[in-house]
């Protein structure tokens, strides 16, 4: 990853799905020793925090994946001309 903001995409979806595992979790917990959960987020909130996360990591593999592909296009042209 070359650019900073990279990295804050990928934190934040690492963040995001943190919240949402711990959600779920919690959730469990509640209903396996018969408390009230600590954490509600309900489910359309449990939806756009998921979605959040798999918005910013889609975006931090499109930019690894154009990055990627920048520097296949230049040794692809390379070979060609050797051709």
């Amino acid at each position: 990853m070359k650019k900073r903001s990279d990295t804050w995409y990928l934190a934040s979806a690492g963040i995001l799905f943190g919240l949402f595992l711990l959600n779920i979790f919690l959730g469990k917990a509640a209903l396996v020793f018969d408390m009230e959960p600590i954490l509600t987020i309900g489910d359309v909130g449990e939806f756009l925090i998921l979605l959040a996360a798999v918005i910013f990591f889609v975006i931090v593999v499109l930019r690894l994946e154009s990055q990627e592909s920048n520097g296949k296009t230049k040794s692809a042209n390379n070979a060609e001309e050797e051709i």
